[in-house]
């Protein structure tokens, strides 16, 4: 019986209304709403600029119905179901001018719901023959989530910080060519039911500045 009424206690917690129960809040809030059309980001690049990311349509890539997000003149496609965020990894080799493909899948980029400490390793090697000349592609994604903690601007609340650092290695296998190594850090902010608020890069930084959730 005791047992029972502390897990009948504990339930009666965490079903206290959001403002009062911040891990509730946490727990079923969308920190990568890319499942509703129209949805628009725009952020403020440092420097001077913006970038607008929108969720545009449904598709089917692979075979798998997505979601598609233009920023700029690119897309990017996602999967936000069953506890994962999947995202569809296309990558090339630039080889005489021309991006060869070399790996093309979805993988998953997170899980739900997100935890202080939650770690993922994710990797893939492939290759692809070109002009009768062999491209080589791998990389290696290390993923870590702290929080909960404010934006760096200090607008958001409840935030994850994502820590990603990742190991691009291309090459060309032929006489005279050595592996291509590219190394990149970034860290994401991710709001309840905004999605990513803040990008820091060694290089830039982007700040949101206007959700409009989709319809």
């Amino acid at each position: 019986m005791r047992k029972l009424a502390l897990t009948t206690s504990a339930l009666a917690v965490l079903l206290t209304g959001c403002e009062s129960n911040p891990l509730y809040f946490r727990l079923s809030a969308d920190y990568y709403p890319v499942s509703i059309t129209g949805s628009v980001w725009e952020y403020s690049v440092e420097g001077g600029g913006t970038r607008i990311v929108s969720v545009v349509d449904q598709v089917i890539v692979d075979q798998r119905p997505c979601y598609r997000l233009q920023s700029g003149a690119g897309y990017d496609y996602w999967i936000n179901e069953n506890g994962r965020l999947e995202h569809y990894e296309d990558r090339r080799v630039l080889f005489n001018g021309y991006e060869v493909p070399v790996y093309q899948a979805w993988v998953t980029y997170l899980e739900w719901p997100l935890a202080d400490g939650m770690t993922r390793r994710d990797s893939a090697s492939a290759q692809a023959v070109s002009q009768g000349i062999t491209l080589s592609h791998s990389w290696t994604r290390n993923t870590q989530v702290t929080g909960p903690e404010s934006s760096p601007d200090g607008t958001w609340d409840n935030c994850y910080r994502v820590h990603q650092e990742e190991t691009v290695i291309n090459w060309v296998q032929t006489a005279g060519y050595e592996p291509d190594t590219i190394m990149s850090t970034r860290d994401i902010w991710l709001a309840p039911d905004v999605g990513m608020v803040a990008k820091v890069t060694p290089d830039s930084t982007l700040i949101l500045t206007v959700y409009t959730p989709g319809q």
